[in-house]
């Protein structure tokens, strides 16, 4: 008898509240200067190393921005790989990457392969100086390509780019970099209509450069599985919260994930957390969506933040439903033209699947012709 696999865990640190970036979307509020202590981290880190239930364990680094506390970092990375542990391991970390020269570029070079970083970028210069801190010429892009070129890049479109984040992501991919997560700034109304209008326009741009350049990877932020809708409604906890990851702060505290902290909740909004059975998925199924919403299977969520806004695990963050409804319909489109390009050399093995997608298109046309007017 083949035995299950073994679990993943995601195990973060927050090395430090501090950030030497003011970002025009960040929802973190508490900016502290203290720090994690790196005896405490060693022997979290070996509690984890050394537990038989996890195949594996990715150790996260988080901030703030976590290279202004390099010394932390290299201590506990050196200490660990000085090391034997039952688990296997890796280290990473989500840099502004304005830090990333001198010292600590010549250390993470030598240790890429048992380190990775993940990169925050925005887009062109322009965009990016923008949202973050005039920071664009400070991060040294091609290092990051050269050491980690399978690693994607987290983009965030705020009220200050959203005209442009078509070709922010168009530019991000010209340069070489893979881009997964491409998020709409938390904490703003972006069912307003002068949005609408402009992802509208945005998205549409996004289609025609896939079409024109089917070398490149479909951006996540049109790169839906539309035939999902097709099935029934998922009605669990969508990600590890509580279960497979957890993070620890700089007083030793742990939380559930990243977003659930003291950067960006107040302490009786994180006390309320000790009574959750994260175990419990009927706690996190917005039951009104499931029952109502076509796009259900699809939509993003995150709880962390859920809580922010509706002060729910279960509650989404309804503002954001028009802007779905848009990526699924600017989705389907792209669905269309590929389904049409190849209509005469489908495989048998993917008949049933296009025949879902199909199914999803012309239901998702009729949505959102009759909800968002678009014709």
């Amino acid at each position: 008898m083949q035995l299950p696999e073994k679990r993943p865990y995601n195990l973060s640190f927050i090395v430090t509240h501090e950030c030497n970036l003011r970002c025009a979307y960040c929802y973190e509020s508490n900016r502290d200067n203290a720090q994690l202590d790196a005896d405490q981290v060693k022997r979290i880190i070996s509690e984890y190393l050394n537990n038989e239930k996890y195949g594996s364990v990715q150790i996260d680094f988080f901030g703030g921005e976590p290279w202004l506390k390099f010394d932390l970092i290299k201590e506990v990375c050196e200490w660990v790989w000085e090391r034997q542990w039952k688990n296997k391991y890796l280290f990473f970390t989500t840099t502004n990457g304005t830090l990333v020269h001198g010292e600590v570029k010549e250390w993470l070079g030598k240790n890429k392969e048992r380190f990775w970083c993940g990169l925050s970028l925005d887009g062109t210069r322009e965009t990016h100086n923008k949202n973050r801190s005039n920071s664009f010429d400070k991060i040294d892009l091609d290092f990051f390509l050269e050491c980690w070129p399978k690693q994607t890049v987290k983009m965030t479109i705020s009220p200050l780019s959203i005209d442009n984040f078509a070709d922010d992501i168009i530019f991000i991919q010209e340069k070489g970099f893979l881009i997964a997560g491409t998020n709409f700034a938390e904490g703003i109304d972006w069912n307003d209509k002068k949005y609408l209008s402009i992802v509208s326009k945005q998205l549409e741009k996004l289609v025609r450069f896939y079409l024109d350049n089917p070398q490149y990877e479909i951006a996540q932020i049109i790169n839906l599985a539309i035939e999902h809708c097709e099935s029934p409604k998922k009605a669990y906890k969508w990600c590890g919260t509580g279960d497979n990851m957890r993070i620890y702060d700089i007083d030793g505290k742990h939380y559930p994930c990243s977003f659930f902290t003291p950067m960006t909740f107040k302490k009786e909004q994180l006390d309320a957390l000790k009574s959750i059975d994260f175990s419990d998925h009927s706690l996190f199924v917005d039951k009104y969506c499931a029952d109502n919403c076509y796009l259900f299977n699809i939509c993003p969520n995150c709880y962390g933040a859920n809580y922010l806004v509706n002060g729910k695990f279960n509650e989404r963050d309804k503002s954001r439903c028009n802007l779905v409804k848009l990526q699924a319909y600017y989705a389907s489109a792209l669905q269309a033209q590929k389904i049409i390009a190849k209509s005469s050399n489908i495989e048998v093995s993917e008949k049933n699947k296009v025949a879902l997608q199909i199914r999803a298109i012309e239901k998702i046309n009729d949505i959102c012709q009759k909800e968002l007017f678009i014709e």
